[in-house]
């Protein structure tokens, strides 16, 4: 059973998705929601030389770290769950990109993202997804696109 509304975001709007279960991996975000994980989006937290950025990754793929090296300079390591939640107020898996403390950091989006025009990502809480126009995000974030994907 999932309840459906709608919440409007700077300005665009979104419609929530709210289930009885918890949606906090693609898997089950996939599964509950009828969506392919192509057309999910995951919001990670990573710490580049003590410095933190947002990278929102398609949810069929991962971070290549070889790729990230070479883009950032140095070599990311995945946030731990408290530094998750002390950076971005949110336990991992309730993150949600149109977190104002997602906006304020440097984010870089996984171009593959771009190949559907609508995406589903997290929705503050570990049973809440928003479903919302990739352009949206997009122009929300304002990202850096770079290949740092596989």
């Amino acid at each position: 059973m999932v309840k459906v509304s709608r919440k409007i975001v700077e300005d665009f709007e979104v419609e929530a998705l709210e289930f009885e279960d918890t949606v906090e991996t693609v898997e089950k975000a996939s599964l509950l929601s009828g969506y392919p994980p192509e057309m999910i989006v995951k919001t990670l937290l990573l710490k580049v030389c003590g410095n933190y950025l947002i990278a929102l990754v398609r949810g069929d793929r991962r971070i290549d770290y070889d790729k990230a090296l070479r883009y950032l300079g140095s070599k990311p390591t995945l946030a731990n769950p408290m530094e998750v939640l002390e950076t971005l107020g949110l336990e991992v898996g309730a993150v949600t990109p149109l977190n104002p403390s997602v906006r304020n950091a440097r984010v870089i989006l996984d171009p593959a993202i771009m190949t559907s025009s609508e995406v589903l990502c997290g929705g503050g809480s570990k049973n809440t997804l928003f479903k919302l126009k990739t352009r949206d995000l997009i122009n929300y974030l304002k990202p850096e696109i770079a290949d740092i994907f596989k």
